[in-house]
Formats: C-alpha cells, structure tokens, sequence
C-alpha cells in the first residue's frame, strides 16, 4: 500500500495546487470537502473540518497531511478545526500547515492574522513533525476575471500601497515548497516565509507586466474599502470584512517589510527552483 497524502484544502486554489503537485510527482493523494470538486485523481472523504468524525476518517491511514484552512474569521471555529485536526493527526510522519497569509511579528487584533498565528503554533505543539509555510500574497490573484480586465484597460489594481516590496508566490510554487517540506528533515518543527523569485514594488510588478504583454500598465492601489466592497458579491459580507482587515493593516508603513522574501535563501533550504516573474506572467496573463 502506498503512502496516503491528505491535502485539506484539495477543493481551494492553494491546496488544489498542493494535490496537483503531489498527484503529479505520483503520490495518493486524498481530500476533505463536502463538495468533492478539485483535481482529478484526489480521492474524497466527505465532510468539513467542524465535524470530527469526518476528520478523523479522513486522517486514517495516512503517513503526511497538508493543511489550508477555509476562510474563516471566526477564531473560535478556526480554533475548533485545529483541535479536530491534533486530534486526528497523532499517527502522521510530517504535517505541513499553510497559513495562507504571512504572520506579522507583532499581535495585529486581526482575526485573520491572530487566528493563523494560534494555529500555527497549536499545531508545531501537537507532537507530530509540522513545518508551517507563511506565503504573502499570490500570483494567480492576478489571472482572476477582474484583473484580466482591469489589465485589458491598462491598468493593475491591487490593495497594497505601491512602494511595499512584495514576493509574489506563484500557486505552482506553493505546491513544490510544500511538497519539499513533506521530506526536508531540517524543516521539522519550523516556521518559515515563504515567497517567489523577486520581491518588487507596485510600479516594478507593473514594469514586468508592460514589457512582458508589450503594453503599457500602470499600478494602482485600491482603497481597502473600494476592495472590500467589490469582494462583497463574491465572498459575501463576513469573508469579504475578514480579506480587507488584513488590507487595511498592511497599509501602515510600519507594514511595508511584511511580503518581503529571500528567494535564494529559500531555494536552497527546500531545493525548489522559484518561477521568475516574467515567466509566470507569460504563461498566464499574456
């Protein structure tokens, strides 16, 4: 019998990426959802993470798990995922948690971010190898429909002040940095940010766009109420209030170092080759 990968999160955009690796590299690979949507070849275990009977099943028999969570504000329910989640996962070989957001150093009063950290550190505490993977913010969030056409004008909006140095992850990447960590035993019991292969402004991120597409585009921050506002209709109040807390912090120039990265720092702690920008930008904005 062959090792079994549990990737919770299979059915989202960053553990769908973290299957489509594992799958590819010709692992089993198996996902936890109510809606069994996600890469072909994951094998389903129904339920989600409030209910600890699913969790358990889908923990059984398996030897290494990735863990996204769902966006959840609620830190007592995020708090109750993490304890149906150490509960279960008593028999694994090697956990590997993405936080799906940096952490910043200091307390914030952001649920999205304090909620994260008490995760991170519940689960390095749980007895079992953790790795937790902190990513700032991704790429792919630039091949969504509203920024291809915000592109098509010219135009790249994103709510993060334009000087913030930020090391765009590409999911792709997100999916070979966590499949490294399952097997980098250096990595056990670590915390690490994670990011792509350069950390650019809001005009260079821009710059790489124009000379890639062969027209111009400019960067413009988004207020993070304008953000929050147009998230409405595709997340919903609650979550759309959660995504622009974090927005709103990161603002402050006290903020501005937080999605900064050392690329060649981390291609050789996890032996992963990080995706260029211009690369990922021909591949999937051109």
């Amino acid at each position: 019998m062959s090792d079994i990968y549990l990737v919770i999160g299979a059915g989202g955009a960053q553990g769908g990426a973290v299957a489509r690796r594992l799958l590819r590299d010709g692992h089993r690979v198996r996902g936890l959802g109510r809606s069994v949507r996600g890469p072909s070849g994951v094998e389903w275990v129904r339920g989600d993470l409030a209910d600890a009977a699913a969790v358990r099943a889908a923990f059984e028999g398996v030897t290494r798990a990735s863990v996204t969570l769902p966006m959840e504000f609620d830190p007592a329910a995020v708090a109750r995922f993490v304890d149906n989640i150490v509960a279960a996962s008593a028999d694994l070989e090697r956990l590997v948690f993405n936080t799906g957001n940096r952490v910043p150093a200091v307390r914030t009063g952001v649920a999205a971010f304090e909620s994260k950290r008490a995760a991170a550190e519940a689960l390095l505490a749980c007895g079992v190898p953790a790795v937790v993977l902190r990513p700032p913010v991704y790429l792919d969030n630039l091949a969504a429909p509203w920024a291809r056409e915000a592109l098509a004008g010219g135009v790249l909006p994103y709510p993060l002040p334009a000087a913030h140095r930020v090391a765009w992850l590409a999911h792709d990447d997100l999916g070979a940095l966590t499949a490294a960590a399952f097997d980098r035993p250096a990595l056990a019991g670590a915390a690490v940010d994670i990011g792509g292969k350069e950390a650019v402004t809001g005009p260079e991120l821009a710059a790489a766009f124009t000379s890639v597409l062969g027209r111009e585009i400019r960067y413009v921050p988004v207020d993070p109420d304008a953000f929050e506002e147009g998230l409405v209709p595709l997340l919903g109040a609650e979550a759309a209030a959660g995504v622009a807390s974090t927005y709103r912090w990161l603002a402050a120039p006290e903020a501005a170092g937080l999605y900064e990265g050392d690329p060649a720092k981390l291609e050789a702690l996890f032996g992963v080759e990080l995706t260029p920008l211009r690369t990922w930008i021909g591949r999937n904005a051109a």
